[in-house]
């Protein structure tokens, strides 16, 4: 159990509340009963949405001491520019925002276990086993988001032997070429999405357009993981008994494009 006394611990993810699934919410409410202070969550494109959710904070006498997690696997212009204009514009500037799932301590490693205890389960040997991040992505890319990159390239030294790949949901690389992007005969699936909406469960088998004879396995959506709360737990607990600026001040910075130019990678955002 995490220390008495805690902040509100909110969870903040793009949407789908409502309309194939409620992954904030989801992650709320396992999260709660190991957080010794309230938990709340909110959305930035459903809902409930974000803005509604700050003002009921405040209404509740919650927003005092407010730590936010964005349930994001990006670092893009919602995560590093919306997210903390919401916030200031809700009086709350002193709120602390956690890094995105990408970014959270552990989270590497936390991927390249579920990787290698998913081969050897099903007795796919490194050489011969292509893994395919799957982020949800954006229209306009053209090209693979940088952040995802370096983590695929971060995984592929845990991960010794594995062809690492990336498809979007959206944009290029696309899932959909999943055939000619990769070069192995098994392919391990690791969506990078908050839940089971309509992309996990519709979208991304759609475009993997499996057939008989293919040697694929599907893991459940990365923000569903259960291993995923007790990092977030970890990472708000550092913030949690004091309200000094940590340590590992993280500033996002964006350019135009909406990618990161940060100077830190991880750490939490002081507003």
């Amino acid at each position: 159990m995490v220390r008495f006394d805690m902040p509100t611990l909110m969870m903040v993810s793009h949407g789908n509340s409502g309309n194939g699934g409620d992954p904030a919410g989801a992650l709320a409410d396992v999260v709660r009963d190991q957080w010794d202070g309230p938990v709340r969550h909110g959305y930035m494109r459903s809902q409930p949405s974000l803005p509604d959710q700050l003002d009921r904070l405040k209404q509740d006498h919650e927003a005092d001491r407010l730590i936010v997690f964005p349930l994001f696997f990006s670092e893009g212009y919602l995560v590093g520019d919306e997210l903390p204009c919401n916030l200031r514009d809700a009086g709350l500037g002193e709120a602390i925002i956690l890094p995105p799932a990408i970014n959270l301590p552990g989270f590497l490693e936390m991927v390249g276990r579920q990787i290698n205890t998913s081969l050897a389960r099903r007795g796919w040997c490194e050489t011969q086993s292509s893994v395919f991040l799957v982020p949800h992505g954006l229209k306009t890319l053209t090209a693979a988001l940088p952040e995802t990159i370096r983590f695929a390239k971060d995984l592929g030294r845990l991960c010794t032997g594995v062809e690492i790949c990336i498809g979007n949901i959206e944009g290029n690389p696309s899932l959909a070429d999943w055939r000619t992007i990769g070069s192995r005969k098994n392919v391990l699936i690791v969506p990078m999405l908050a839940g089971g909406g309509t992309h996990a469960d519709d979208d991304l088998p759609e475009m993997i357009g499996a057939k008989p004879g293919d040697a694929i396995e599907i893991l459940d959506p990365v923000g569903e993981w259960p291993e995923l709360p007790d990092l977030i737990l970890a990472e708000a607990a550092k913030h949690g008994a004091s309200r000094s600026r940590p340590s590992g001040d993280y500033r996002p910075c964006h350019d135009k494009s909406g990618h990161n130019t940060s100077r830190e990678e991880t750490g939490a955002t002081r507003l």
